[in-house]
């Protein structure tokens, strides 16, 4: 009798091993499970950050837009010099403002930048910054349209 008690309370070294089989089963799937969603997460932090990115470069080159006095015959002279002293330009991908000797990198990993000028009402040009970035599977489009001295 003492044998069948000791028998009833402990598990089998069979028991143990189908016990940890099963568990190996279930638990197989969420190796990949896991490897999509770390995936799926350095994308939506990629999607992030390049939204942040584009953000300020366009708050910042907006800001200028508005506090640079519109000259006469804006759409004859080259897009460069319309924000004089300031030149924005896109090298290595980033997006680099340039005033004087000093350089400032608005946004890395830019595909595209442009500056276009529109109508003008009261003489003030209305300029559209367009702005696209990309980092791996992650990318932003973004533009805006602000009116030219319109601080002043």
């Amino acid at each position: 009798m003492t044998r069948r008690l000791l028998r009833a309370r402990g598990l089998s070294l069979a028991e143990l091993l189908l016990g940890l089989a099963i568990g190996a089963l279930v638990l197989a799937p969420l190796g990949p499970m896991l490897q999509s969603a770390g995936a799926a997460a350095r994308v939506a932090a990629d999607q992030v950050a390049l939204e942040r990115d584009a953000d300020f470069a366009l708050d910042r080159i907006a800001a200028r837009i508005r506090s640079t006095a519109a000259g006469p015959a804006l759409t004859d002279k080259p897009s460069s010099e319309w924000l004089k002293p300031a030149v924005y330009s896109v090298a290595d991908g980033m997006l680099v403002e340039q005033q004087g000797k000093d350089s400032y990198v608005l946004a890395e990993s830019v595909n595209s930048f442009s500056l276009t000028a529109s109508s003008t009402e009261a003489g003030q040009p209305l300029l559209t910054v367009r702005l696209d970035l990309a980092r791996g599977s992650a990318s932003t489009s973004t533009a805006a349209s602000v009116r030219m001295g319109s601080d002043l």
